[in-house]
Order: structure tokens, then sequence, then C-alpha cells
């Protein structure tokens, strides 16, 4: 235990609680006609990436899978509203407060650079992606919520691209030699 204490790996023991998320966002807000409008500037990833997970009812954000100490960015200005650990999968995590009633929150950091209350912005880091909770490989959840409700980050950011394609050409292997029997 003392290994993973000084890696920056705290697995959970807890089981998270099954609940389903409420979406927020109507079908206009989902294609970001209103949302878009609710921010001074543009959205930006926090890192560059791929979505390995979508947003669902079970699944109340987006995981963007990257390289493990990755640097996390806001997705726009705010101001750091909690740091913490959250037990039951999430891990480490920031939450940040946006303008008209818009937080987002960034979970399975290896590391946190902020504290509570600083004010960041795009280029601010809050720390890096890490393996903390529950999670199978270096990513980043993102859950955004407008007046306490989940929205589909989708609806609001820059696009992001699926998981690579595998080139096979490139797995092909040299063919084995035969094997002759001696007599």
């Amino acid at each position: 235990m003392l290994s993973f204490a000084l890696s920056g790996y705290y697995p959970t023991i807890a089981i998270p609680p099954v609940k389903r998320s409420q979406v927020y966002a109507s079908s206009l807000e989902q294609k970001g006609e209103i949302i878009a409008n609710s921010f001074s500037k543009p959205l930006v990833l926090p890192h560059p990436g791929y979505l390995s997970t979508r947003f669902s009812s079970y699944h109340p954000g987006v995981d963007i899978a990257t390289g493990l100490g990755m640097p996390i960015h806001p997705i726009t200005e705010g101001e750091i509203e909690k740091v913490g650990r959250d037990f039951f999968g999430l891990g480490n995590f920031v939450e940040v407060l946006h303008q008209n009633g818009f937080r987002s929150k960034y979970a399975h950091m290896g590391r946190i650079f902020v504290s509570v209350g600083d004010k960041v912005t795009s280029e601010n880091t809050l720390g890096e992606v890490g393996l903390t909770g529950r999670t199978t490989g270096p990513h980043t959840h993102l859950e955004v919520t407008r007046n306490g409700n989940f929205v589909n980050p989708l609806a609001l950011l820059p696009e992001i691209p699926g998981m690579p394609a595998v080139n096979t050409a490139s797995l092909q292997t040299t063919p084995t030699p035969a094997i002759t029997a001696r007599r």
C-alpha cells in the first residue's frame, strides 16, 4: 500500500452508488445553440486526447484518454470551488465554478496544483492526468453541470476525436520459417 501512496495511485475499495443522472439541456441546448452564448470565450479541451467514453444517463460526463502526467487545463475561466478526493470512483478531482451557473469537474487526477478560491483561465494548469479512483487507464473524466443539472460536455466543447484507428498493416508479422524434421 505504501508503494501506491508514493506513486500517487490510490485504489478504491468502495462500490459507487448507481443512480441515473438528470440531463438538463434541452435538444436545442444540446446542439450548443443556447449554451454556447453563455460563455464570453470559446471553450477549450482540457488536454489533447481522444474520446474513450461518451456522456450517458449512467455516465454523466465524458472520458478523454491521454498520456499519464498530461497537464489538465480548465475548459474556460472560473474559480476553483472544490478540490478533493472522491472515494466512490472519481479519485482526486477539481471542480471549477464558471459564469452563468456552470461548473466543470475534472477527475482521476494524479496531482493537483490549485487550491479552493484560485482564479483560473484556460491557460492555467489544474493538475495532471493520473490513475486515481476507479479507472482502467490514464484519462480525464470531465463533467459539466448547469444549476446542478448535468449537461453533455460534447454539446459545449470543440470536437473530440474518437479512438484512433488501428493500422492493421503495422500488425503484420513476418512468416515463421517452416521447421523441417531431421531424418
